[in-house]
C-alpha cells in the first residue's frame, strides 16, 4: 500500500463529535451528534467506516449520544481513494473535480492533530453561490473533548515556519511535493477570512465561475503555536488543479 493509505490509517479509531450545519452567514442552524468508527479487518484490508447519527439539537445538559442512533452510514476502503488527498500531517482534502454550469460544488477539509479532528464541508449551489458550511468537531473516544476558542486575527499575526505540501491533480502521482516554507502573516493576508469556532476559519469565493480560476481555503489553529492551512485550487477551465497544505509552528 502507498503512504496515502498509511495516512488514512492515522484516522483509525472511534471519533465522537457532532456535525454542525451553519447558514451562509455562519450562524448555527442545527447540530447532529455523531460517532465515526474506522477500523481495519484482521487481514488489514478492507478498512471499514461506520458513521452513526443521533437526533438533532440534543439537550446540552445530557449525553448527546444516548439512546439509539437515527441514521447509520457504512463505507469500505480497499485501497487509496483517488478523491482523498492526504498530506504528511494526516490531514486531507477532497471535493468536486470540476465546475460546470448548474453543477453543485463541494469541498472537504479534514484536519488531524493528536486526539482531535476539525473538519469542514463547504457547499455551493448550481449557480455558483456559496450555500453553507458544515463544521465537524471530533475527538478520539476516551480522550478530552478540548476545543479551541473562535479564531481571530490577533492569534495568527506574525511569523510561522514549517512545511508546504502540494499535490497536483494531473501529475499522476499520489505523493505531494514538499518544501520548507515561512509565512509572515499581516492583517492584509487575513482579509476575507471568516472566523469559526474551535480555532477554524474559511476563505470562500462567492460566487464561483467555471471560466475563472479560484481558491478555496480552510485554516485550523490546533494550538496557540500550531497552525495548519489547506487550499484547493481550480483553474480557468473549472478543473481541480492542485491541493496544498501548510503545516506551521510559530517562530520565536
Amino acid at each position: 500500500m502507498s503512504s496515502q493509505w498509511d495516512r488514512l490509517l492515522l484516522h483509525c479509531g472511534r471519533w465522537r463529535g457532532s456535525f454542525d450545519t451553519l447558514a451562509d452567514d455562519l450562524q448555527p442552524l442545527k447540530r447532529q451528534p455523531s460517532l465515526l468508527t474506522l477500523e481495519t479487518a484482521p487481514a488489514g484490508v478492507p478498512l471499514e467506516l461506520t458513521l452513526l447519527f443521533w437526533p438533532n439539537d440534543p439537550d446540552p445538559h445530557s449525553d448527546p449520544h444516548q439512546g439509539e442512533p437515527v441514521k447509520t452510514i457504512h463505507q469500505s476502503f480497499h485501497g487509496p481513494d483517488r478523491q482523498l488527498v492526504f498530506f504528511p500531517s494526516g490531514s486531507f482534502n477532497r471535493g468536486s473535480w470540476y465546475l460546470a454550469p448548474m453543477v453543485r460544488v463541494h469541498a472537504e477539509f479534514g484536519f488531524l492533530f493528536r486526539h482531535r479532528r476539525h473538519r469542514l464541508v463547504l457547499f455551493w449551489d448550481g449557480t455558483g453561490r456559496f450555500e453553507h458550511p458544515v463544521l465537524i468537531r471530533e475527538h478520539r473516544d476516551g480522550s478530552p473533548a478540548d476545543e479551541r476558542p473562535v479564531l481571530n486575527a490577533q492569534s495568527l499575526l506574525g511569523t510561522w515556519q514549517g512545511q508546504r505540501s502540494e499535490l497536483f491533480g494531473t501529475a499522476g502521482s499520489s505523493e505531494p511535493e514538499t518544501s520548507a516554507c515561512r509565512l509572515d502573516l499581516t492583517q492584509k493576508d487575513l482579509e476575507g477570512l471568516r472566523w469559526l469556532p474551535d480555532g477554524g476559519a474559511i476563505r470562500v469565493p462567492d460566487p464561483i465561475h467555471h471560466r475563472e480560476p479560484f481558491v478555496i481555503e480552510a485554516w485550523w489553529l490546533a494550538a496557540p503555536d500550531r497552525l495548519e492551512r489547506m487550499e484547493r485550487v481550480y483553474d480557468a477551465n473549472g478543473g481541480w488543479q492542485c491541493s496544498r497544505c501548510f503545516t506551521l509552528e510559530r517562530s520565536c
